[in-house]
């Protein structure tokens, strides 16, 4: 399990139907393809009608198993742990998943670049390398400002 696999389900998701706090009805192999295409594929999951699905018969028995636990479990349970969906099964194949606004919230700023870096930075800012990073734009800043002050006073 990564975040990315939980990025990848969320983005997927809301822009299905860009609906917040609304049910959607899918099976466990249609959120695998979610969560086993990059983001930029994710609009492509709506194709002829009908979410698009992963054949899991493809893949060995003993796979089978970890493979739902890893890409489908503890992703949705972990998204749900962090109030960014709701989800409940139905039956036996069907789960029932709702983006919540927080997820929503989310899933638009994973849909450019200038968000996922700002999310990246917003989780790594306590690190040693988010300290590195606003200790770099904070010279490089500087740095610019008395370019641009010199030029002027010339």
């Amino acid at each position: 399990m990564s975040r990315d696999d939980e990025d990848r389900i969320l983005h997927g998701l809301y822009y299905h139907r860009e609906n917040i706090d609304e049910d959607v009805s899918v099976t466990s192999e249609q959120i695998l393809w979610l969560a086993m295409h990059p983001l930029s594929e994710g609009h492509a999951w709506f194709k002829d009608g009908q979410p698009q699905s992963v054949d899991t018969s493809a893949f060995p028995d003993d796979i089978q198993c970890k493979l739902s636990t890893a890409k489908l479990e503890l992703p949705l349970r972990y998204l749900q742990y962090r109030r960014l969906i709701r989800y409940a099964r139905r039956g036996d194949d069907a789960i029932s998943v709702a983006v919540t606004f927080a997820g929503a919230d989310r899933a638009i700023r994973l849909h450019t670049r200038r968000g996922r870096i700002d999310l990246w930075y917003r989780e790594h800012k306590d690190g040693i390398f988010g300290i590195a990073m606003t200790i770099f734009i904070s010279f490089l800043t500087a740095l610019i400002t008395m370019v641009a002050a010199i030029r002027i006073m010339r």
